[in-house]
């Protein structure tokens, strides 16, 4: 039996009736796909996780503040300082190696299998 989970935030993100529309959304997209002879064993499950029982970057959300605010603007900078400092250095390695610099050499290996 295939099950749809779809988990959020309670009160956030949907109200009932959209909820109640996004289970039928979801039922008919993945029908429409695999075919009518699911549908009755489709199962569509909301998780909701109360207020203040889930975070970002360790802060206890909604925190709508720290979301637009410095401390988190900061983590994206750093995080993406430290996952272009990886890119450039794939890119030099695949350079020195003789194979084209601007290709994702890393992402093909992933996708393929690959552990070269």
């Amino acid at each position: 039996m295939p099950i749809i989970t779809v988990q959020f935030i309670k009160d956030v993100v949907a109200n009932d009736e959209q909820k109640r529309e996004l289970m039928v959304k979801l039922t008919d997209t993945f029908i429409s796909v695999v075919g009518e002879v699911a549908r009755p064993y489709v199962y569509c499950i909301i998780q909701e996780t109360p207020q203040m029982e889930w975070s970002i970057g360790g802060k206890p959300m909604p925190d709508l503040a720290f979301l637009i605010g410095p401390e988190y603007r900061g983590m994206h900078d750093k995080a993406n300082a430290i996952m272009g400092a990886f890119v450039e250095q794939t890119k030099a390695q695949a350079a020195a190696g003789g194979a084209d610099p601007d290709k994702d050499h890393l992402a093909e290996k992933m996708w393929l299998g690959t552990k070269e």
